[in-house]
């Protein structure tokens, strides 16, 4: 059985990183070449205001109030995925790096995911071949970019329903036919290499079938069913690859927070439940404002950072648990989450996704989001998450949100061929690493490349 163990972040994957980008900036000179036109000059634009309407989602120390969600305010857009594929035992529909598309194909079938969490039995370790198997038979199969804890999966999908069969973390889940006709639930967990399956009372025939039914195939295949023929070897097995290589936007980065003083300031102030009001101290600091209540501070600096700390001996505005109480992985999270959401609602194109929940040794949890564009991660300069909260003692106690507006420049971005970045990750000796698009900050620009992690 999957059990959770301390998360500990993966080495720091920014050096080889900016190796692979020079590799490829070789390949890409050649291919190029033989292409007709280059991309546009990227045009310009201008940052829409930020203040209009920032959630105030605390009313009180302590005191948690409904969030909106980002985008159309559902609950279950926290659990988007960001790439799907539907197989029915001969060819297989996919999209990825597509986030308009993606969101109506999950629209379309995310509910069998929802059922097939609600009626999960205890998980049994399986090979990888099962897995492999698995991916092969009709089903619908989810990658959700970051480490999600099924339980959290679940509250998001089942509008806080919670299963306690439901113990594992996981990133890529899939629903497959089993030989008997019922639906198994796979997963596999990226920190341990290890495959999961736990039974379902979901039915094949029927209601899943009718479902996953007409869409057929549209070209899509893993790295692993094409053979070391066809150099993709050097791949991870899970990449999805296309007959076309994917043609990323561009797109321009604002500060929605430059600048912020006057009724902007109050309006931040709110939405992160330090209310304006004589109670609280504000003054300068080198490089931003801080907002002081009490002990604890809220430091707004004018590159976008926010940063809140609240000495550990002392109570908190951000309850997690109620006194006495454990808080559960899916409480945790969404409490950040929700905090995040201000960022999130301000992010333009970009969405928040929850990267991984890590256990530190002295019991306390941290929460990370990373910014995501057209279902492509974003590395931010230093490679630092978008959001990162700390919990202690069932609340929050610190954290670092980062604020971001990503607007669309209308124009794309050509890419080399899977098959071409697969060569350069071989010229590296990258074996066996996962090939992704992601945008790099450059500049004011945020721009997509392959890069292996």
């Amino acid at each position: 059985m999957d059990t959770r163990k301390e998360r500990r972040r993966r080495p720091n994957t920014v050096e080889w990183g900016k190796n692979l980008l020079i590799v490829l900036l070789v390949f890409s000179a050649v291919y190029l070449a033989g292409r007709s036109g280059m991309v546009h000059e990227l045009s310009g634009g201008t940052p829409s205001g930020w203040m209009g309407s920032l959630i105030s989602f605390f009313r009180s120390r302590g005191e948690a109030v409904p969030v909106e969600a980002p985008g159309d305010g559902r609950p279950a857009m926290a659990a988007q995925a960001v790439r799907i594929a539907i197989c029915n035992g001969e060819e297989r529909f996919a999209v990825q790096y597509d986030t308009a598309q993606t969101d109506r194909l999950f629209d379309a079938v995310g509910g069998l995911l929802g059922e097939g969490l609600a009626s999960a039995k205890s998980p049994e370790q399986v090979d990888e071949a099962v897995w492999r198997r698995a991916l092969q038979t009709p089903g619908v199969y989810f990658d959700f970019l970051g480490q999600i804890p099924l339980d959290a999966l679940y509250a998001w999908l089942g509008e806080g329903a919670s299963n306690p069969n439901l113990s594992g973390t996981a990133r890529r889940v899939l629903l497959a036919r089993d030989s008997t006709d019922a639906v198994v639930l796979y997963y596999s967990n990226e920190e341990t290499g290890l495959y999961y399956a736990c039974g379902t009372a979901v039915i094949y025939s029927g209601h899943m079938e009718e479902m996953l039914a007409g869409y057929g195939g549209n070209g899509a295949f893993f790295a692993f069913e094409y053979g070391a023929e066809q150099s993709y070897a050097e791949l991870d097995p899970y990449v999805l690859i296309f007959s076309a290589p994917p043609t990323p936007g561009a797109y321009r980065i604002s500060n929605p927070l430059a600048g912020v003083a006057g009724a902007q300031l109050e309006a931040l102030q709110n939405a992160l439940s330090f209310r304006p009001q004589s109670s609280s101290a504000v003054y300068p600091v080198q490089g931003g404002i801080t907002v002081r209540e009490g002990r604890e501070t809220l430091t707004i600096a004018s590159d976008g950072t926010v940063t809140y700390h609240a000495p550990e001996q002392d109570a908190s505005r951000y309850m997690v648990a109620e006194d006495g109480q454990s808080a559960t992985d899916a409480q945790v999270i969404e409490a950040a989450r929700e905090l995040a959401a201000a960022a999130g609602s301000w992010a333009g194109s970009a969405r928040l996704y929850l990267t991984e929940l890590e256990y530190g040794e002295d019991g306390t949890q941290t929460v990370r989001f990373g910014y995501s564009l057209e279902g492509a991660m974003v590395r931010l300069s230093g490679d630092l998450p978008a959001a990162e909260f700390t919990v202690r003692g069932g609340q929050i106690t610190d954290y670092t949100i980062r604020f971001r507006t990503y607007e669309a420049t209308g124009e794309t971005t050509l890419v080399l061929r899977e098959q071409l970045a697969a060569a350069a990750l071989s010229a590296l000796d990258r074996e066996g690493r996962e090939l992704i698009l992601c945008y790099e900050e450059i500049g004011d620009l945020a721009q997509a490349g392959w890069v292996a992690q």
